[in-house]
């Protein structure tokens, strides 16, 4: 994607990362951003910025890692938490009750979509 963040970068005039809230936002009590290096890039988005604990940039797991242990100090009666990639911004806008209602049909303690979203609503 040419370098930089990509979740900066932009789509129908917005960035990426825009359009991942704008769908997030309204189904979920807050949002919180993992992100390493210079935050002051993500300001103008107004979230908490959480870098990864884990050095050595590790991947994907360590931005979870470090969203679980940030609503462990921050939202402690928080039941649960939804991780989503800024580079994916057609997130359904019932992504969350959806993945809540599998888990409480299914009786699990996490749910993970077994499939990309085939059609933007």
């Amino acid at each position: 994607m040419g370098g930089g963040d990509k979740t900066l970068r932009p789509l129908a005039g917005r960035p990426l990362l825009e359009h991942v809230i704008d769908r997030l936002r309204p189904q979920v009590d807050a949002l919180v951003l993992n992100a390493n290096g210079d935050s002051a890039r993500f300001a103008r988005f107004g979230l908490p910025i959480v870098p990864d604990s884990v050095a050595d940039f590790a991947g994907p797991l360590a931005g979870i890692l470090a969203g679980l242990d940030w609503t462990a100090e921050h939202r402690p009666d928080c039941d649960f938490v939804v991780s989503v990639a800024t580079d994916a911004p057609f997130l359904p806008h019932d992504l969350v009750a959806r993945l809540v209602g599998e888990m409480q049909t299914a009786g699990a303690d996490l749910a993970a979509p077994r499939r990309a979203v085939s059609s933007i609503r």
